[in-house]
């Protein structure tokens, strides 16, 4: 479904600040995510656009900190899930991808790379409150328009409550935990493209 930038209501001041570009690829990416996450609610629509916006800084303190969180996660992931794919977009500026790594350790990849990666992404995106509230306006408009209307309440509550304290980040959902066992990393799009981590087979 193609989405219409001027769907949702924006200040005139927002729209000057506001690069198009840069809200365009998060809703594009948002609009795949949604169909193909279905069972997302409010709060994982919430993360994934947080990611988008700002980036992983939020998830790490310092290198050994995020390498000790890999060494657990990928002690912990369980068997792979048929058709995961090995990036999913999350948009922005700059670009930014999960990495999936379930998939990204079956294909033999290095995870000190994914790790430095990881780190070297949170360095370097900084996002803005501003830019998070134009993000879930659009969003909740989009969602009327992807049949998912039932969830813009719950998501326009979530923006009015978190951005009372600055738009911080959240967990996913029990039921988003249960349906797809999310293990990823948010990194830059090219510095994953570099690696040629989203084209691997």
């Amino acid at each position: 479904m193609a989405f219409v930038l001027v769907a949702a209501p924006l200040s005139s001041a927002e729209n000057e600040q506001q690069p198009a570009e840069d809200v365009g690829t998060i809703m594009v990416a948002f609009g795949a995510h949604i169909d193909t996450h279905p069972m997302a609610g409010a709060d994982d629509l919430y993360k994934f656009l947080h990611q988008a916006v700002f980036g992983p800084g939020h998830a790490i303190s310092n290198r050994e900190a995020a390498e000790r969180w890999m060494h657990r996660e990928l002690a912990d992931l369980g068997p792979s899930i048929e058709g995961e794919p090995f990036c999913e977009a999350l948009g922005g500026e700059p670009l930014l991808v999960r990495v999936n790594l379930r998939p990204f350790l079956a294909n033999g990849r290095d995870p000190a790379e994914l790790v430095d990666a990881f780190v070297s992404s949170a360095d370097g995106n900084h996002g803005t409150a501003r830019r998070m509230r134009v993000v879930l306006e659009l969003a909740a408009s989009y969602l009327g328009c992807a049949g998912r209307g039932e969830l813009a309440p719950a998501l326009e509550a979530l923006a009015a409550e978190l951005g009372e304290r600055d738009f911080p980040a959240i967990h996913h959902s029990e039921a988003y935990l249960e349906a797809y066992r999310p293990a990823y990393r948010v990194v830059l799009e090219s510095l994953a493209a570099a690696h040629g981590w989203c084209e691997s087979r």
